[in-house]
């Protein structure tokens, strides 16, 4: 039955010992009822055949180039079940019962479309403190049960109907922050986002997929994106004087000022196009947002801890 199947979307592109770890930890997970798919991002090293020949209970959903974040939507579009978790190749699940651990959280919380999992390194117990933007401090709050706007886009998971309603990830972000605009079109929707640290992954931080440049472009021309699409203009500023300062100390201490400066420069340029898709939040919304950031740590306190681990 659809109201019991739980489905579960492995991005991957490359890596593919990570992704057999992955795939692993999903086909032994207690919880029955689940499907699993995995979409592949024009891997071009024949992971499509080697999923095919090895885990023939898995369906494949490859895709004809790289397209990031598409990869999800596409995921969750292939799937039957009524909750789906998404998870990264390089991402596993740290117990037999994780699946049954997100089926007994959305029962205990009716109201949750999103379910944010607690990402743990892989060779310890330690938060892997990368994948941690929820506004709580993490060493407060790890542990803690709270409503987020943090949607972790591979650590997560959703009620599909909701994901589907919502419209999924915006494509044209690509690769940076989608799940941040997923979640304020959830939360204008009047829908709730937990983190619950019960359920557990682990991370197998990639290198060898992801090049220095990108998130310096990305992120940059993102956070421009979203502001257009989301923000009034007095918000916008304040948003943007924020992250694009943010992105600009990070670009100088890492020599990537080209990508800072490419991402600024693709951005204004494709503002007209993306203005189209623009969609202000409600009053509601931003009253939402302000009461479930009340506790976001500051600005000060955030530099801190990037300096002490340089979390791009």
């Amino acid at each position: 039955m659809a109201d019991s199947l739980v489905s579960v979307v492995v991005l991957n592109y490359r890596r593919r010992e990570a992704l057999v770890q992955a795939l692993r930890s999903v086909l032994t997970q207690s919880y029955v009822e689940k499907e699993i798919v995995v979409v592949d991002n024009a891997s071009e090293d024949g992971s499509k055949e080697f999923i095919v020949k090895t885990f023939p209970e898995v369906r494949v959903v490859a895709l004809k180039e790289n397209a990031g974040c598409v990869g999800r939507n596409r995921g969750v579009e292939a799937t039957r079940g009524s909750i789906v978790v998404t998870i990264d190749n390089d991402l596993y699940f740290d117990s037999p019962f994780e699946l049954q651990k997100v089926v007994n959280a959305f029962n205990k919380c009716p109201e949750a479309s999103c379910i944010a999992f607690k990402v743990l390194e892989a060779g310890s117990d330690r938060l892997h403190v990368r994948d941690w933007c929820h506004p709580r401090n993490y060493a407060d709050y790890a542990d803690c049960e709270f409503e987020t706007y943090f949607i972790p886009e591979g650590a997560c998971a959703f009620r599909r109907e909701h994901f589907l309603q919502a419209g999924g990830y915006y494509e044209r972000l690509w690769l940076g922050h989608e799940g941040w605009d997923l979640a304020l079109r959830l939360l204008d929707q009047g829908k709730h986002i937990y983190y619950r640290p019960e359920i557990r992954v682990r991370h197998l931080v990639s290198s060898e997929s992801r090049s220095t440049w990108r998130p310096y472009y990305y992120y940059t021309r993102n956070y421009i994106w979203i502001a257009a699409r989301q923000y009034g203009p007095g918000r916008a500023l304040w948003f943007l004087a924020e992250k694009i300062g943010m992105m600009l100390y990070f670009a100088i201490r890492t020599k990537n000022l080209s990508a800072f400066g490419r991402g600024i420069r693709d951005a204004v340029w494709e503002l007209p196009s993306i203005w189209k898709t623009r969609r202000a939040l409600s009053a509601s919304a931003w009253l939402r947002l302000r009461q479930i950031g009340s506790k976001h740590p500051s600005l000060a306190v955030r530099l801190r801890r990037h300096r002490a681990q340089p979390l791009i």
